[in-house]
């Protein structure tokens, strides 16, 4: 497990400027699936642009529930060194 905390602002400005690619910093399994889903959807235009609505609303949840898991888990850590 990644215990460094990442910034939600980082993943904000990377999934709104690359869209599912930026969604790779928060989740990669997620970025994955909205990558392909845009480009299976891509004749349709609407499909890549809900993909990248998509991935600005993950990359923002995945990244609070990172950082929600890393201080969870800190001080569970901590608890045991008293």
């Amino acid at each position: 497990m990644n215990i460094e905390k990442k910034s939600r602002v980082t993943s904000f400005i990377l999934t709104l400027l690359l869209g599912p690619l930026g969604l790779l910093y928060s989740s990669v399994v997620a970025g994955i699936i909205l990558i392909v889903l845009a480009i299976f959807s891509a004749p349709t235009l609407i499909g890549p642009v809900v993909c990248w609505i998509l991935s600005i609303c993950i990359g923002d949840q995945c990244t609070y529930n990172h950082n929600k898991n890393v201080d969870q888990f800190v001080r569970l850590i901590s608890a045991n060194r008293v």
